[in-house]
């Protein structure tokens, strides 16, 4: 007889660090079932579903997403490989440019969403406390561990972005 081995989430063993490292591979794999058949990851969905707001700046992007630089370029360059997104010169700031979905983008993103809210429908419908309430717990916890990234040295590459100009 073969028992499923309890997850750390919660465990009197663990720790708040490791129980969001558990938490984000299990969204991960939510957000997985959510995508299945469109060929798209779900680090890539994120890319899209930002670009599907409004055309925007790497830099803005990765502020955003939370991601380095480079970890960007790559998820740009599997939507420049399906040609689902275009670089636009910025208005603003003619030594850079936005990204800006295609209409085949738009296509995929649209796609994609029909899973991805089916899913988060679930989700949400399943916690035993509103939505909202979670969402302002991560996003204190998200400025505070910002807040001790910076404290212990580190460089806060993540940072929102500033509001636009215009």
């Amino acid at each position: 007889m073969t028992t499923t081995p309890q997850r750390q989430v919660g465990a009197p063993d663990g720790n708040l660090v490791l129980d969001l490292f558990v938490l984000q591979q299990r969204i991960g794999e939510l957000m997985e079932l959510a995508l299945a058949g469109t060929d798209v990851r779900p680090a890539e969905y994120a890319v899209y579903s930002q670009l599907g707001i409004a055309p925007m700046t790497p830099r803005e992007l990765c502020g955003r997403l939370g991601v380095t630089p480079s970890t960007l370029t790559g998820h740009v360059e599997a939507l420049a490989r399906r040609e689902h997104v275009t670089r636009v010169r910025d208005p603003l700031d003619g030594r850079s440019y936005r990204l800006e979905l295609t209409r085949e983008g738009r296509r995929m993103l649209t796609e994609c969403r029909r899973g991805f809210r089916r899913m988060l429908t679930r989700l949400t419908a399943a916690l035993p406390v509103p939505h909202e309430e979670v969402r302002r717990t991560l996003a204190m916890l998200d400025g505070t561990a910002a807040a001790v990234a910076e404290e212990l040295g580190g460089k806060v590459s993540h940072q929102p972005p500033r509001a636009r100009r215009g």
